[in-house]
């Protein structure tokens, strides 16, 4: 038979992890909502830039337009865009996009040399992540 010690020390062992188990967690919840909120519908990015025809030494405006059913998605976590040589991988830019309304979220950069590129648009809004890639052509 156990000591009467050691008997109401295991009931208040076993009575704190109830306890703690019906415990609230708010910010648990909110999570929870926030999921529940969002649609299941998947996000569509379209990526794209201007001038299309890109030379060596020029500016380019990088465009990725959120939406999801096909309403404009302005509430986007992150947005950026990866620059990386075709010839070497290792070799790459990251530009963080700023939303520029109507879901459209932008950046720049400019080309030192001509070659080819991919370029992949990161973004991560209402519980999602979308990256389509393009290839780029930078000619001299």
């Amino acid at each position: 038979m156990m000591k009467p010690k050691i008997r109401r020390g295991l009931m208040c062992i076993m009575l704190g992890l109830a306890l703690a188990g019906c415990s609230e967690d708010k910010e648990g919840d909110m999570q929870m909502y926030a999921a529940g909120d969002s649609s299941m519908t998947p996000i569509k990015v379209e990526l794209s830039w201007s001038p299309e025809d890109v030379t060596a030494g020029s500016e380019v405006s990088f465009k990725a337009v959120v939406t999801q059913d096909g309403e404009p998605v302005d509430d986007a976590r992150e947005v950026m865009f990866e620059i990386a040589d075709a010839a070497d991988k290792s070799k790459k830019v990251e530009i963080k996009g700023k939303s520029d309304g109507d879901g459209a979220y932008v950046g720049d950069n400019t080309f030192e040399q001509a070659g080819e590129f991919t370029v992949t648009s990161h973004v991560t809004a209402r519980t999602q992540h979308s990256m389509p890639s393009k290839k780029l052509v930078v000619k001299p």
